[in-house]
C-alpha cells in the first residue's frame, strides 16, 4: 500500500484485504476477488507473490494469526479502563530496564568486530518480520549516509531470491526479538547456511536450537511480555549504527 503505484492490481488487492481485514479468514477467492474488484486469477498470483503457495494457504495463515492479542499478555488482554494506569506504568518500567539490559551486555568488542564484518561484506541484507522491518529502514537508510548500502528484501520470496545471489562474503542481519522468524522462515535459513555467509541475530532468545549456525548474537532485551522488545531492538539498532560510524565514517 505504501510502495505501490495505486493504479495497478497489487495495490487494489491490497487495499481491498486492508479494507476487509477481519473477514479475510473466511472469504472464498471469488468473495475477496470481488470486494478487491479484480479476477480470482490475479488473487491467485498476488498470494503467490507475498509467499503462499495458494489461496487455500493464505487464508489458513490468516485464521491462526489474525489477532493482536498475540502481542500482549492476560493482564493486557483482560484489562478494562480502570487498569490502564498500572499498565502504562508497568509497561514503561520494563521497557527502561530493558535498555539498562542492553547497556549492562553490550559487548564492546562484539560490536566493533560485527561492524568491521559489516565494513569489509561485498553485501550487507537485513532480515525481520513486521516491526522489526521498519526498523530495519531505518537502519538502510542510516547506514547508506555511512555509504554503506543495506538489502532490506520485505516478502518472502524476495527474501529467499535475496539469500540465493549472494556471495561468500556477504553478511546477513536477522533481527527477531523471540526468535520467531528462524521457526516461520527455515527454508530462508538453510540457504543462508548453504552460502557460508556471516550470520548475525539480534534476539533475546539466544539458546534456541535454530540459532546454532549463527555466526554472533547480539543479546537484546529481557522483558517482551507486552511488546517492550521493539523498543529495545531499536535501541540495539542504534549502538550497532554508533559503532559503524565512529569506526567507519
Amino acid at each position: 500500500m505504501n510502495h505501490s503505484d495505486k493504479y495497478k492490481t497489487q495495490f487494489s488487492i491490497a487495499e481491498g484485504m486492508l479494507k476487509n481485514f477481519k473477514d479475510l479468514p473466511k472469504l472464498s477467492i471469488h468473495e475477496l476477488s470481488e470486494r478487491c474488484y479484480v479476477s480470482p486469477s490475479s488473487m491467485t498470483r498476488f498470494v503467490r507473490q507475498i509467499g503462499f503457495s495458494s489461496y487455500k494457504e493464505f487464508r489458513q495463515r490468516c485464521k491462526e494469526s489474525f489477532t493482536i492479542d498475540i502481542d500482549y499478555s492476560r493482564t493486557v488482554t483482560k484489562a478494562e479502563g480502570e487498569d490502564i494506569l498500572p499498565i502504562y506504568r508497568s509497561y514503561s518500567d520494563n521497557v527502561k530496564d530493558n535498555i539498562q539490559y542492553n547497556f549492562e551486555h553490550v559487548d564492546y568488542d562484539q560490536m566493533s568486530r560485527i561492524s568491521e564484518w559489516i565494513y569489509e561484506a561485498s553485501e550487507v541484507v537485513y532480515l525481520g518480520l513486521e516491526f522489526a522491518t521498519i526498523l530495519g529502514q531505518h537502519y538502510q537508510i542510516k547506514m547508506a549516509e555511512c555509504n554503506k548500502y543495506v538489502q532490506l528484501p520485505i516478502n518472502h520470496n524476495d527474501q529467499i531470491n535475496t539469500i540465493r545471489n549472494l556471495s561468500k562474503k556477504s553478511v546477513v542481519i536477522i533481527a527477531s526479538v523471540e526468535g520467531s522468524y528462524f521457526f516461520i522462515n527455515e527454508d530462508i535459513i538453510k540457504e543462508l547456511k548453504k552460502k557460508e555467509v556471516k550470520i548475525i541475530a539480534i534476539t533475546m532468545e539466544h539458546n534456541l536450537k535454530r540459532l546454532r549456525d549463527v555466526d554472533d548474537i547480539i543479546l537484546c532485551n529481557k522483558y517482551n511480555s507486552e511488546t517492550e522488545g521493539r523498543i529495545s531492538l531499536l535501541h540495539i539498532l542504534e549502538l550497532l549504527l554508533m559503532n559503524y560510524f565512529i569506526n567507519y565514517k
